[in-house]
C-alpha cells in the first residue's frame, strides 16, 4: 500500500501535548476528599463502558455476554482476578452514555443498574460511541481504500455531539456517586489508534492525510473531554493517551489493532481499531496503579 507522508502539523502536535498534560494533571488535581479508599479483597467492582472496556476480539469471549462481546481477559477481569474482587462487568460493545443511564442493549437493563450501594470500585470507559469515534475510523478507512457504502459522520454532527458529551459524562459520574457513595470511581480514556505525532500512514491505518488529521483531532478532543470530567467531578483517571503514546496502530508494538487485524480463535470476526491483549494488559496495570494499595489510605 502507498504510504502517505503528511506535514508535521505543529497544530495537531501541540494539541496532543496539551491533552497529555491535561490528562496527567487530572490524576493530580482531582480532590482527594472526593476519593474513597482502594477496594479490598472480596469487594464489589462494577465495570461499565463500551467495547474498549468489553474487549471484543481479545482472548476468549464470555459466552453469556452475547452481543456485548465481552472478553475474559479485558482490563476489568485482569484487575479483579489480581485483587480478588467480585466483578460485575456490564460493559457492552457499542455502548453510549445513554446505554449507561437510560436504556441497555440486547434486552439488558441500563448499565447503571449494576451499581449498588455495596460497590467499592466503579470504572467507566465511555464516550467514544457518543461521537462516533471508532465508527468514523472505520468509515474513513473504508472510503480511503475504495470501499462502497462507507459511513462517515458529518463534521457538523460530530461537533454537536462533542458539545453535549461533557454534561453526559458528568451525569454518569453523579449517578454512580448517588447510588454508591463509598465507591472509588475511575474514568478511563481511549487508547490511541492514530499516531499522536504527524507521521506516515500504514497498512494498518489506511487513512488519507486529511482524514488522519481529522481523526487525530477528534481523538484529542475526546481525551480532553474525559480529562475535564475527572477534574470537575473529583474522580480518578487512567490517562490512556499517555499510556498508548507510541503504541498506535502503526507502531512496532501497538496496543490497538489496525484495520485488518488477525482473527482470534473463539471470535466470529476480527475487530478493527480496538485494544489488543497488550493494550488491555497495559490499561489493567495502569488502573491498578491508580487504585493503589488498600492500606495506603
Amino acid at each position: 500500500m502507498k504510504r502517505h507522508v503528511y506535514s508535521s502539523g505543529s497544530f495537531f502536535t501541540q494539541r496532543l501535548k496539551t491533552v497529555v498534560t491535561l490528562l496527567a494533571s487530572a490524576v493530580l488535581l482531582a480532590p482527594a476528599a472526593a476519593r474513597s479508599s482502594a477496594p479490598r479483597k472480596g469487594d464489589l467492582y462494577v465495570s461499565m463502558g463500551s467495547s474498549y472496556a468489553a474487549g471484543p476480539g481479545v482472548g476468549t469471549p464470555v459466552a453469556s455476554s452475547g452481543g456485548c462481546r465481552r472478553s475474559e481477559s479485558n482490563f476489568a477481569d485482569i484487575v479483579a482476578r489480581e485483587r480478588g474482587l467480585k466483578l460485575v462487568d456490564v460493559s457492552c460493545s457499542g455502548a453510549t452514555t445513554a446505554n449507561i443511564l437510560e436504556h441497555g442493549q440486547y434486552g439488558l437493563p441500563a448499565q447503571i443498574e449494576a451499581v449498588t450501594p455495596d460497590a467499592r470500585l466503579v470504572s467507566i470507559l465511555i464516550g467514544g460511541n457518543d461521537v462516533n469515534y471508532v465508527a468514523d475510523l472505520l468509515g474513513l478507512s473504508c472510503r480511503d481504500t475504495g470501499g462502497a457504502n462507507c459511513r462517515v459522520t458529518d463534521p457538523v454532527e460530530v461537533k454537536r455531539r462533542l458539545a453535549i458529551l461533557p454534561e453526559s459524562l458528568d451525569r454518569v459520574v453523579m449517578e454512580v456517586r448517588r447510588r454508591a457513595p463509598a465507591a472509588r470511581i475511575v474514568l478511563l480514556g481511549y487508547l490511541p489508534a492514530v499516531p499522536g505525532h504527524a507521521a506516515v500512514s500504514c497498512a494498518a491505518l489506511p487513512l488519507a492525510p486529511d482524514d488522519a488529521a481529522r481523526m487525530r483531532a477528534l481523538y484529542v478532543r475526546l481525551a480532553q473531554i474525559i480529562g475535564g470530567a475527572t477534574r470537575r467531578n473529583g474522580v480518578d483517571v487512567v490517562p490512556s493517551s499517555v499510556i498508548g503514546a507510541g503504541h498506535d496502530a502503526c507502531s512496532e508494538a501497538p496496543y490497538v489493532a489496525g484495520y485488518h487485524p488477525p482473527q482470534n480463535p473463539g471470535w466470529a470476526a476480527p475487530v478493527a481499531y480496538h485494544p489488543n491483549q497488550a493494550g488491555m494488559d497495559k490499561v489493567a496495570e495502569a488502573l491498578n496503579e491508580v487504585i493503589g494499595d488498600p492500606g495506603a489510605r
